[in-house]
């Protein structure tokens, strides 16, 4: 019976630690809805805008561009 008592020490400061650590490694919610609302949308402003061209590549085409170049042939 002492080696369960033993034993229940360390098996519940883990039990502890991994409880503590799950509950600090959640993501922070924001603190009102249009907050949260206002960083969708700046993610989808981000999403929209196009990627900027390296210097020294050739510039791609946009895939519309080609499928009207092939209709006209």
């Amino acid at each position: 019976m002492s080696a369960l008592i033993w034993w229940l020490f360390p098996i519940s400061a883990t039990v502890i630690a991994v409880l503590w650590a799950t509950f600090r490694s959640r993501p922070e919610k924001p603190t009102e809805a249009n907050k949260g609302m206002a960083n969708l949308r700046r993610l989808a402003d981000a999403m929209e805008r196009p990627m900027p061209q390296e210097p020294g590549q050739p510039r791609r085409r946009n895939v519309d561009s080609r499928d009207t170049e092939k209709g006209n042939e």
